[in-house]
């Protein structure tokens, strides 16, 4: 039986990617919604590093597969952000926030992984700089660098 301890993070995410993700897309379907709920899923596993033991397997597919079904039950943070819009907002001007809210998230699949990592985190997810740099592995500069790399190719694509 391989222990976490014997593997590194990266070699378990590169073992299990594949997997992960063909979960996420029988639970929900939408390749864009299931990319989100796998990188989720691997957040969760680093954040948990040090209490799973044995095979990473069972734990990674039971998360992925909660975490997918928390989405579908739980508006996410950005979607709630669209319906904060003004209430007193008519109908054309809501349709007009989701339809810009749509193209957001088309163009963030279209950032290089990163990027899209570093902006999501920072901007939709609220994670400090800091937080995001540590959970990348990179320093807080580089995190600067690919949010405004990522800010300036949304601009573009939105």
């Amino acid at each position: 039986m391989r222990t976490l301890l014997a593997e590194t993070f990266e070699q378990v995410v590169a073992a299990q990617q594949d997997r992960v993700l063909a979960v996420c897309r029988r639970v929900l379907g939408e390749t864009g919604e299931a990319e989100e709920a796998a990188q989720d899923t691997f957040m969760k596993l680093h954040r948990h590093w040090g209490q799973i033991e044995g095979d990473a397997g069972p734990w990674l597919y039971r998360t992925a597969v909660n975490t997918c079904l928390d989405r579908k039950r739980v508006p996410r943070r950005s979607e709630a952000m669209v319906e904060m819009v003004d209430r007193r907002a008519g109908p054309a001007e809501l349709a007009e926030v989701r339809q810009r809210w749509e193209r957001v998230k088309m163009a963030l699949g279209q950032l290089p992984a990163q990027e899209r990592a570093a902006i999501t985190l920072r901007d939709i997810e609220g994670l400090t700089t800091a937080e995001v740099a540590a959970f990348l592995g990179t320093t807080e500069g580089t995190v600067r660098s690919q949010i405004a790399a990522a800010r300036m190719k949304l601009r573009r694509l939105v």
